[in-house]
């Protein structure tokens, strides 16, 4: 694909992830929207087993921060050794993440499930979207064989999927709050890339 084509098609999904996110932004704010989420809450209540909770809180405790920067200076370091130039925007990357879901918490303040501040959008979920789609990204757009991209994309996806189920089945978010963390992560990211695309190329290797 030119690459001028696939630059375009990360805007407009860039632009449809926000469109997305602004819209959950306003539900969000908006008390009298709150009423599916409380009604999904009440059923979750209803499905605890200790199995099941074990399994949640492993997916939640691989999205924690903590974990994610161990993960994202292992990416760092794989390509920091690898000779590839976009080890430098790993971290700015990671980092303007966690600024960006810290900035729309303290704008919303919504209450979480628990009682708590700040739920949307769920951390957690903004910032796993944020470094599991830049590991995907990085396995299609490097020399990788096709069975470990495909492999990793999987794994990737699957982690996404367990960690935004573990932060409602954990009552640590309201459904709205995951899907604003899927939708903010993904529009960020895009962006990102979009950003990073403008610099010198990404795969280009240290002389």
């Amino acid at each position: 694909m030119p690459p001028a084509l696939a630059h375009r098609r990360v805007l407009i999904a860039a632009a449809v992830s926000s469109l997305a996110f602004g819209s959950l932004v306003v539900i969000a704010l908006t008390p009298a929207f709150w009423g599916f989420d409380r009604g999904l809450k009440l059923a979750i209540d209803g499905t605890r087993h200790p199995l099941l909770e074990i399994t949640m809180r492993t997916a939640t405790f691989l999205g924690d921060g903590s974990m994610l920067l161990l993960f994202t200076l292992a990416t760092w370091l794989v390509l920091k050794r690898a000779g590839d130039r976009f080890a430098g925007r790993v971290l700015p990357i990671m980092l303007g993440s966690v600024a960006m879901e810290w900035l729309f918490k303290w704008l919303v303040a919504r209450r979480r499930p628990r009682g708590g501040p700040f739920a949307f959008p769920s951390g957690h979920v903004f910032t796993s979207v944020v470094f599991f789609g830049l590991v995907i990204y990085l396995l299609w757009t490097r020399d990788v064989p096709r069975p470990w991209r495909l492999a990793g994309t999987t794994v990737c996806g699957v982690l996404i999927v367990g960690i935004a189920l573990s932060r409602i089945y954990l009552r640590f978010h309201w459904l709205t709050d995951i899907l604003g963390g899927l939708c903010g992560g993904a529009a960020y990211l895009l962006i990102a890339l979009a950003v990073a695309d403008r610099a010198p190329h990404a795969s280009e290797r240290v002389a």
